[in-house]
């Protein structure tokens, strides 16, 4: 108590921290120089993942500088409140935190009924979303993973299938459900998942925008501990050439996923020329009704005022150089031109 609260909170996680804290602060606003609460009720406020520095205790005496520090995860959810005190209105912001545990408690587990989660990349492997639902399965953060390659996270074994796959959804515009394959986990290892596939193709550019993956898990991994740091020697397990084939296949896939017009993109474009052939047909048929209302205006004019008529044999689709359009009788029958 009386500590600063950004002090236990991870320092790569401070910045995401900070700005979910000044974007919720625009929701009171000032009326009359007082500060009043928005319309917004009390249980609306915006969430974020975020490690929180574990107490470290005194135990030892002196020596607490030595031992190693470690985080731990949490859901947070920020509220703001007013709140009268003795100097009058105080806002206070308040944050609930729900602890995240790793979804795994032994290697290789098969868990009955996981919860999927959705993952978002753009056509170059950007990895642009991915479901907080998440976490306790892979052990990234949102912030950690967000604007990196996504497509690092497949097993380099699994690239080969994996291009098939990106293959049928440039064709076909996704893929019911994948075939079993690997994704990494923050401690280095692999789950086992399923994934059920769409994209989201530009109708103007023929290009592919974004690849969405729901993926399911079949199998934890061999550590089933995601939080864990990951060993630094794990990855020097791959050779040079395994490493050269793995970032061959990576780029083909992004070559694939920026080739233009796909099967999807051609429904597209066809859609859209379908729309462009109904409206070019409806006005036709609009234009082939012309003359009938024509013959009625006629009549309708030659019924009014001779003056008028003079008037309006002049008029250029009811707006008429010599007079206000509202002397006018026949500006509202005016047809289509």
């Amino acid at each position: 108590i009386g500590r600063s609260f950004i002090d236990f909170v991870h320092p790569r996680d401070r910045n995401t921290f900070a700005s979910q804290i000044t974007s919720g602060l625009a929701i009171p606003k000032v009326v009359n120089g007082t500060q009043e609460k928005a319309p917004t009720t009390g249980n609306t406020g915006s969430t974020m993942v975020c490690r929180i520095r574990r107490y470290r205790g005194l135990q030892s005496g002196f020596s607490v500088k030595e031992r190693i520090v470690t985080f731990m995860p949490f859901m947070l959810k920020f509220t703001f409140k007013n709140v009268n005190d003795d100097d009058g209105k105080v806002i206070y912001l308040v944050i609930q935190a729900a602890p995240f545990f790793s979804a795994f408690k032994v290697p290789n587990e098969v868990i009955p009924k996981p919860v999927p989660f959705v993952i978002r990349h753009s056509a170059n492997g950007n990895l642009e979303y991915i479901d907080p639902e998440s976490v306790p399965y892979l052990g990234y953060l949102p912030q950690d993973v967000t604007d990196k390659d996504a497509l690092q996270l497949y097993h380099p074994d699994d690239l080969e299938y994996l291009q098939q796959v990106y293959e049928t959804i440039l064709r076909e515009g996704g893929l019911p459900r994948s075939e079993p394959y690997r994704i990494m986990t923050q401690n280095g290892d692999y789950i086992k998942v399923e994934t059920e596939w769409s994209s989201f193709i530009n109708p103007w550019s023929k290009k592919l925008e974004f690849v969405l993956g729901k993926h399911f898990i079949i199998e934890g991994p061999y550590n089933p501990d995601v939080f864990q740091s990951p060993e630094a020697e794990k990855p020097m397990k791959h050779c040079d050439e395994e490493t050269t084939r793995s970032k061959i296949l990576r780029d083909r896939i992004v070559r694939i996923m920026n080739e233009a017009l796909t099967k999807p993109a051609e429904a597209a474009k066809q859609q859209m020329s379908k729309r462009c052939q109904d409206l070019t047909s409806f006005m036709e048929s609009l234009l082939e009704d012309q003359p009938k209302a024509d013959d009625e205006l006629r009549i309708e004019i030659q019924e009014a005022e001779h003056s008028y008529y003079e008037r309006d044999s002049v008029m250029l689709g009811g707006i008429s150089p010599h007079h206000d359009y509202n002397d006018s009788k026949s500006s509202t029958e005016t047809p289509l031109s």
